[in-house]
């Protein structure tokens, strides 16, 4: 097996695929802001003077670009959206870039976004065909892959990430704390529809995509159905042999104290995959079977 190259590597979800990889033989290597010390995998780079340790190109037959600061957290003032732009849109073109001008024989690029590309649909079926939205978020997710466009090397695969599930950190980490204390609770009205991506169903795409059983393209890599944010709560609180009883967190709360941030809990991407199902990757039927597999 050859190597793997992650940027965002030691993310939640950078670790779990690096993790996965290594236990299929690959040899998985990250890029970080600390000094190079090959004996971890770890490989220093800058984004803000444009350099990467070239050594982290060595025997480099995949990337995944995962790079990018936390959407979820306080107001996005005008320097928190720079923040946001900068973190994901530099930092994707210095990795091309560098991939370009070096010739890096890299046999694909995996590059990362979110569902937010889509905008906030309501009760529209999503899918990979559906176009972009016109708000920050979705804006953010076009430039961010976009940034990408320009490789020149080897094949380029696009996969819009949704409410990652793992037990390690995110959305279930969260909500399954709050609902063994039984103050797990939903926004807004909680009819505004989300899909998972399953930390195991998101391996094994990465897997598929390097071994060509996946052919290269846009993947939306989401369960089978996706689901309303009451489900989610109810069903993480079941999960955990509690109950989800408290009131909705209102809209106008959240909009008062997260301004325009508050779209990161409010808005609606009902997001489906007929590709995946197709291939037959999913491996779960449902968000119960999801969670328990957890």
């Amino acid at each position: 097996m050859k190597d793997v190259l992650i940027a965002g590597g030691s993310g939640l979800i950078g670790t779990e695929v690096g993790n996965f990889l290594k236990t299929k033989g690959y040899g998985v290597k990250i890029l970080s802001r600390k000094p190079t010390d090959k004996s971890k995998g770890i490989y220093h780079w800058d984004i803000a003077s444009g350099k990467i340790d070239l050594e982290a190109f060595v025997d480099t037959a995949y990337v995944i670009n995962l790079t990018g600061s936390s959407i979820i957290g306080g107001r996005w003032t005008t320097k928190r959206k720079k923040e946001l732009r900068d973190s994901r849109i530099l930092s994707t073109k210095l990795l091309v870039d560098q991939i370009n001008e070096n010739e890096v024989p890299i046999q694909h690029f995996i590059q990362g976004s979110a569902m937010g590309y889509y905008g906030d649909s309501g009760d529209a079926i999503i899918t990979e065909e559906s176009p972009s939205g016109i708000d920050f978020m979705a804006q953010l997710c076009v430039d961010w892959e976009q940034a990408s466009d320009h490789l020149e090397q080897g094949e380029k695969s696009t996969l819009r990430i949704a409410l990652y599930l793992s037990k390690a950190g995110g959305v279930y980490a969260t909500l399954s704390k709050l609902a063994r204390y039984y103050v797990a609770s939903a926004f807004g009205n909680g009819t505004m529809w989300a899909a998972y991506t399953h930390q195991n169903e998101f391996a094994l795409i990465i897997e598929g995509i390097f071994t060509n059983t996946l052919p290269a393209g846009v993947y939306n890599p989401v369960g089978r159905e996706p689901f309303q944010m009451n489900t989610l709560v109810s069903k993480i609180a079941q999960n955990e042999g509690a109950m989800a009883f408290l009131p909705n967190v209102p809209s106008f709360i959240l909009k008062l104290v997260l301004g325009e941030a508050s779209a990161t809990l409010l808005n609606s991407y009902r997001v489906t995959s007929p590709k995946l199902s197709r291939l037959g990757i999913h491996k779960y039927n449902n968000l119960k079977q999801a969670l328990k597999a957890l």
